[in-house]
């Protein structure tokens, strides 16, 4: 049997990402939002696994149930944010936490079991990285690219460069290939490399091309101008080399 897992699924840079050129989609009445690709069928392959018990924390708070409305999965628990009576009971018990991750340590005080969060941004919640780092039953998935990622085309959301990591912190495996249909990896535009690759080939060809010329020519250039000097040479002579002229016509004579 598969243990059971507290998922902690943030909305905005996991599954609602704004892009400049992408339209957005209406969501629920007058909520709109930017859903990633694959975003409807991955809340509803965690609606169905019965071991993944999720809760929303977002900034959208209750208003985070709209995406279960436009996803057609059931209404899931709001873990943040906090009833002001709430948030006293919370700092009672982690009073070094705040935000987020005041409300994933008050949610999760009681549970024995793994514990999952899915967040855009770990980098500036130290506290719930040293969290992760304490507690083996902690995984944490920052769906935001690291500078690299960004210079490798990776975006920001759950996207084909982190879904198998969510799948196996999830243990989704029967229905993953459903999530790998939805969420493709970009094909990457290779036509400009392609055009550089082509013209520095043939300025390489073309240079080598120049080189093989020149070491051909050059020999036979040389000769000609050897060749030229020694006619030259022989157009316009030396007083020494007149005077060997005038002695074969002495010879010639007698």
């Amino acid at each position: 049997m598969t243990e059971p897992i507290l998922l902690f699924l943030d909305i905005n840079g996991v599954i609602d990402v704004q892009e400049n050129d992408k339209v957005p989609e209406h969501i629920f009445k007058n909520e709109t939002g930017y859903p990633v690709p694959g975003a409807k069928e991955f809340l509803q392959i965690i609606n169905s696994c019965s071991w993944i018990h999720p809760m929303w924390i977002s900034s959208w708070g209750l208003q985070s149930q709209v995406w279960n409305k436009w996803s057609k999965t059931r209404l899931w628990p709001v873990a943040y944010s906090f009833e002001e009576f709430e948030k006293e009971e919370a700092l009672k018990l982690f009073p070094d936490a705040s935000d987020k991750y005041l409300a994933a340590r008050w949610h999760s005080r009681d549970w024995q079991h793994r514990i999952v969060w899915i967040e855009d941004g770990f980098c500036i919640m130290p506290k719930a990285l040293n969290w992760a780092q304490s507690n083996p039953k902690v995984k944490l998935i920052d769906t935001s690219p690291t500078m690299k990622e960004r210079r490798q085309g990776y975006e920001m959301g759950i996207r084909h460069w982190n879904i198998e990591r969510v799948c196996d912190a999830l243990d989704i495996q029967e229905n993953r290939e459903i999530l790998l249909n939805q969420i493709k990896a970009p094909v990457p535009d290779l036509t400009p490399n392609l055009i550089s690759d082509t013209e520095s080939n043939q300025k390489i060809t073309f240079n080598q091309i120049n080189a093989s010329i020149t070491d051909f020519v050059d020999p036979l250039k040389r000769q000609s101008l050897a060749s030229n000097k020694d006619a030259k040479n022989l157009d316009n002579p030396t007083p020494f080399m007149l005077k060997i002229r005038n002695f074969f016509k002495l010879e010639n004579r007698t």
